[in-house]
């Protein structure tokens, strides 16, 4: 009875503290685009996005292993990016949503990251 309890106050313990990690990210990221990716193509920001993620959560905790489920930038100016997350033995779902502000109306229009949100989900 009490292993039962036990581990879910651990995944409770590890779901709060990806959820700071998430916020730490996401003022994180849109510094780093807002600086250095200023007028990308929109066709680009979906990988960019995906890889920025990555690199940074690599960096920031190497126990935290993210596997990317799924990539959709269907909407002309937004990214969603999907990630199975696992740290120690609690997995959930890292959700990205990144809203961008384009300066033509094609694919391949620069654009400025307008926001980012990153959630997570268990």
């Amino acid at each position: 009875m009490t292993d039962t309890l036990s581990a879910k106050r651990d995944t409770q313990r590890v779901l709060l503290y990806a959820e700071g990690l998430a916020k730490e990210s996401r003022k994180a990221l849109t510094t780093e685009f807002n600086q250095r990716h200023k007028g990308i193509p929109f066709n680009t920001t979906p990988q960019l996005l995906r890889d920025s993620l990555l690199a940074w959560y690599t960096r920031r905790d190497n126990n935290m292993k993210l596997t990317t489920e799924s990539i959709n930038s269907a909407t002309l100016g937004e990214v969603r990016v999907t990630f199975r997350a696992e740290y120690k033995k609690a997995t959930f779902k890292l959700h990205a949503h990144g809203k961008f502000t384009l300066t033509g109306g094609s694919i391949d229009s620069p654009c400025y990251m307008k926001e980012l949100n990153i959630t997570i989900a268990s």
